[in-house]
Parts: structure tokens; sequence; C-alpha cells
């Protein structure tokens, strides 16, 4: 029995990169625990234990206070280039 190579057309190849790469984008997101929304840079973000992360249009819904509240931060933060200046001794 001969064996038949599968091969990608273009289209399907294009399908597997976008999916792959929208997979990899929600890896590493920030996510509310009730809406599911991703928040915008600067919003802030509310911890509730361990597992609940919540965002600022879902925390009235909560009655406890919240044990953190964290700045969400653009993706590249600590990773960009910074300028350093030199002092005269």
């Amino acid at each position: 029995m001969a064996r038949t190579s599968r091969t990608l057309s273009e289209p399907d190849l294009e399908l597997a990169l976008l999916r792959k790469s929208v997979g990899t984008l929600m890896a590493g997101r920030h996510a509310c625990a009730d809406c599911g929304r991703t928040p915008l840079v600067g919003e802030r973000m509310y911890h509730f234990g361990r597992s609940a992360t919540v965002c600022a249009l879902c925390t009235p819904l909560r009655r406890a206070e919240p044990d953190a509240v964290e700045l969400v931060r653009h993706f590249e933060r600590g990773h960009t280039v910074r300028r350093v200046t030199r002092h005269a001794a």
C-alpha cells in the first residue's frame, strides 16, 4: 500500500498559524474570573483569595474586601530599552 503525504494548503496553513498565535496570546493574558473580560492597560485587577482575580467592573459584585490590587501593565514592561545617563564624577 502506498502512503500519501498530507500537505497543507495555503489557507489551512494560515488558519493553523493564526490559531497558534491567538492561543499563545491568550495563555499569557489576565482575565476576569467573573466576566472573562481582558482588562485594559492601566486598569486595576482585584485579587480575592488565591484563584479569583476580578476586574474593576465586577468588584462591586463581591462583598468581601480584596486581598490585593494589581495594576495591569503592558506586556513589554521590563523588556524595553532604557536610556542611561552618566553623571560627572
